[in-house]
């Protein structure tokens, strides 16, 4: 990239060589810039032996050049024109011939939020000429008095090498491709990375910094006047290119300022996971094979501000919803609250916290009522999705991810908005006067789903590349923008 930037400005000076009035210093300093470059040359694992002879013929052009400029019987039109053809056949060359070894860092800082960048980094990992780095960043869990530093690298796969944040110098390494699944900043108020991995600092070190979002996009298309958090940061001038689930959502980034360019529709790395869980058998978490085996499974998944958004009538439906096993003996539930619930009730409604952990805690040690239920606070969401056979809940990423299965969906709500790419008669409803949950409950045991055929093949017509090939995708699109940023410079 520094030899190719160097080679075009030496260019640009004979191009325009007749502007300048020092010309000798002009010619003497273009010399010195190709000896820089055999420098770089000849650092190469495997020095480049043709390109460097198309140097040295180059530098000898020049070096004519420079004795005959002043010479008015000299041909130095002709040499002129020989050094600016040689100079193009040596930039052709260093792109062809010098073996590049791509620099890539992921920054993730939640260890369950590791599945929406796993699947690219196992593309590079097919790379032969990339160098991949998973370095876990630490943040700060936010509360109404006080930042509480967390770090979770001791959490992340078994077969995921990291490196910890205190030994990967990112001025030093000057990584081509940053992947961050958080531009949030100084923005977040549940967590906030260090200030050292915001985008503005990250920007600095490298020429590809990419957003790929730890959520699922909701399947609905956005309104006009709809507002989108992620769209309206002040960051994402930082960001060089923003992965999209699906082209649903490409009109509303443009809406809000982005340019075309930055946006590639290219799905959720998500999805990729999802698809092999789906396919091949899962670890289940101890003691969950005994207790599901045989029963119908739902799973409940309520979102990090479920219980602080109109507390009352929510603990009303958890009540409600805890009451599955009894309505049907033949059923377990397994609750899955987002990672960050116990975050957002002790930075928002803290006079419930002392609620919740006595109702978590009486549901792990499975007392009284709670023996058919199950606490899922694993990293991993994919044990609980591939045992379900309902989800219950409302818009969110493991909804979204959940299409992938087919299954039956209880959404907590009465219907789905009008701009859903779902349609309404793909899942059951919570609040249904004609077809009430608890009736719903005591059907599903039965084998009872009317609406089964709705949900075929729903994903594919909403996100993009749902096959399981999105990490892949990713990987190689962003490779070759970033490839053709330099190879035009």
């Amino acid at each position: 990239k520094k030899i190719k930037s160097l080679l075009k400005t030496i260019l640009e000076i004979f191009n325009e060589l007749v502007q300048f009035e020092n010309t000798e210093e002009v010619i003497t300093d273009c010399l010195n810039g190709l000896e820089i470059i055999r420098n770089h040359l000849k650092e190469e694992k495997e020095i480049p032996r043709k390109t460097i002879g198309k140097l040295e013929n180059l530098s000898k052009l020049i070096g004519d050049f420079y004795k005959t400029y002043n010479d008015n019987t000299a041909n130095t039109s002709r040499l002129l024109s020989d050094i600016i053809l040689n100079l193009k056949l040596l930039d052709r060359s260093i792109t062809n011939e010098i073996k590049n070894e791509l620099k890539v860092l992921f920054l993730p800082y939640k260890a369950s939020m590791w599945d929406s960048l796993e699947s690219i980094y196992k593309a590079t990992m097919d790379d032969k000429n990339c160098v991949a780095h998973v370095v876990p960043i630490p943040y700060y869990q936010l509360t109404q008095e006080r930042k509480v530093p967390m770090y979770e690298g001791n959490r992340f796969p078994g077969d995921i090498p990291i490196t910890h944040y205190s030994e990967y110098d990112i001025k030093k390494e000057q990584p081509d491709i940053i992947f961050v699944h958080n531009i949030y900043d100084n923005f977040n108020t549940l967590t906030r990375i260090y200030e050292e991995y915001h985008t503005s600092n990250l920007k600095k070190y490298t020429d590809m910094l990419v957003y790929v979002p730890y959520g699922v996009s909701d399947f609905v298309v956005p309104k006009k006047d709809e507002y989108n958090v992620a769209y309206t940061l002040p960051t994402v001038k930082n960001v060089d290119r923003i992965i999209l689930a699906g082209d649903f959502l490409k009109e509303a980034a443009i809406r809000y300022g982005i340019p075309s360019e930055k946006l590639l529709s290219l799905g959720t790395p998500k999805f990729d996971k999802m698809v092999k869980a789906i396919k091949e058998d899962v670890s289940l978490p101890i003691g969950w094979k005994e207790k599901i085996e045989e029963k119908t499974v739902y799973v409940l998944n309520t979102g990090c501000l479920f219980l602080v958004n109109n507390p009352w009538n929510k603990i009303e439906i958890l009540t409600n919803l805890l009451n599955i096993p009894t309505i049907d003996e033949n059923s377990v539930l397994i609750w899955r609250p987002h990672p960050l619930t116990k975050a957002s009730i002790i930075r928002y409604a803290p006079q419930l916290l002392s609620y919740y952990e006595t109702l978590t805690n009486d549901i792990k040690a499975e007392k009284g009522l709670y023996q058919n239920i199950i606490f899922d606070e694993n990293e991993s969401y994919f044990p609980a999705l591939k045992v379900a056979d309902v989800l219950i809940s409302e818009f969110g990423s493991l909804l979204n991810s959940f299409l992938l299965t087919e299954k039956k969906v209880i959404f907590l709500g009465q219907d789905l908005p009008e701009r859903s790419l779902v349609p309404s008669k793909a899942f059951y409803y919570f609040y249904n006067d004609n077809e009430p949950w608890y009736s719903l409950i005591k059907k599903f045991g039965t084998g009872y789903d009317p609406l089964a055929k709705t949900r075929k093949g729903l994903s594919s017509k909403i996100y993009a590349n749902v096959d399981g090939t999105c990490g892949e995708k990713v990987f190689y699109k962003v490779k070759k923008t970033l490839e053709s940023k330099i190879n035009g410079m």
